[in-house]
């Protein structure tokens, strides 16, 4: 395979080395192989996912930042050797045609200035009988994903999607975000640059959502939506009205909708986003 269709895979992984290794199990069980797999373990003790790891010995094992998953990404960026690369989290399950599109899909792109960015689907399998399909969802004026694209697609997969490397000589994931909102930052920093996404939804990941990390995880969901929204505005859309529009009726509207639903923990937990807002807005001199 030429290098410019080459391909790596990265997991970033944290404490949950059951999931890592059924995630590398159906790597494994492709019927083509990635050129690099490298998984980036943010854990305190790495020996357990080091140890899934050398089960597979195509796969390339490093121990991560530990702050966080966007400077985990970045990690992951720092030895990746190809032209193209997909983030699966280690709680996904590639299915047999996934490699082979993916790799059919960068030799389409390789010629294309810009080279675009692909985003797929998602089965996210909520209980043994659930499962939802997940699309690429545009965001909406408080930084939800739930708008249906009618145009220009400004949003991903990320478990589902395709980054040509060149994008990350010009851009990184903000390492400031801990978990949340990473890839769509990401996405709005690349259309800045002039990159594009499109969608293919014949490329397709199995998703089964880990309890392990989640209590965690959702403490920072709404900063990082917050933040991450914020810095869209004045930063790359340069929309001071917007981003002041914003500020003020987004704390409120966050207190309000948790006050509701869980009471005085609620608002608890909506000062604690805002607090923490606030603070990655000064660390990146937003």
């Amino acid at each position: 395979m030429s290098h410019v269709s080459s391909l790596a895979i990265c997991i970033c992984t944290r404490h949950r080395a059951q999931d890592l290794r059924k995630a590398l199990q159906s790597i494994a069980d492709s019927p083509r192989r990635p050129d690099q797999v490298i998984v980036s373990d943010d854990g305190q003790d790495g020996r357990t996912s080091e140890a899934v790891v050398a089960e597979f010995p195509f796969a390339a094992y490093q121990r991560g930042p530990r702050i966080g998953l966007g400077a985990n990404r970045n990690a992951c960026l720092a030895s990746v050797r190809t032209a193209f690369v997909c983030f699966i989290d280690d709680d996904v399950v590639l299915p047999p045609s996934f490699v082979p599109l993916a790799y059919r899909l960068c030799e389409v792109n390789a010629e294309k200035l810009p080279q675009p960015l692909v985003s797929g689907i998602e089965f996210k399998h909520v209980s043994s009988s659930e499962c939802f399909r997940v699309e690429p969802h545009n965001a909406d004026f408080w930084g939800y994903q739930r708008v249906k694209p009618a145009g220009e697609l400004k949003a991903m997969v990320i478990n589902a999607g395709i980054f040509p490397m060149e994008l990350f000589r010009k851009a990184q994931f903000d390492p400031l975000l801990r978990y949340g909102s990473e890839e769509i930052d990401m996405i709005r920093h690349a259309a800045s640059l002039g990159y594009r996404v499109e969608f293919e939804p014949e490329l397709w990941v199995d998703h089964y959502p880990s309890p392990v990390n989640r209590e965690e995880y959702a403490s920072v969901v709404d900063a990082s939506r917050m933040y991450t929204t914020a810095k869209d505005y004045l930063r790359y859309q340069k929309n001071v009205g917007r981003f002041l529009l914003f500020s003020m009726l987004a704390p409120p509207k966050l207190a309000l909708a948790l006050t509701r639903r869980y009471g005085f923990k609620g608002l608890l937990a909506a000062t604690k986003a805002c607090v923490l807002t606030v603070q990655y807005g000064i660390r990146s001199s937003l």
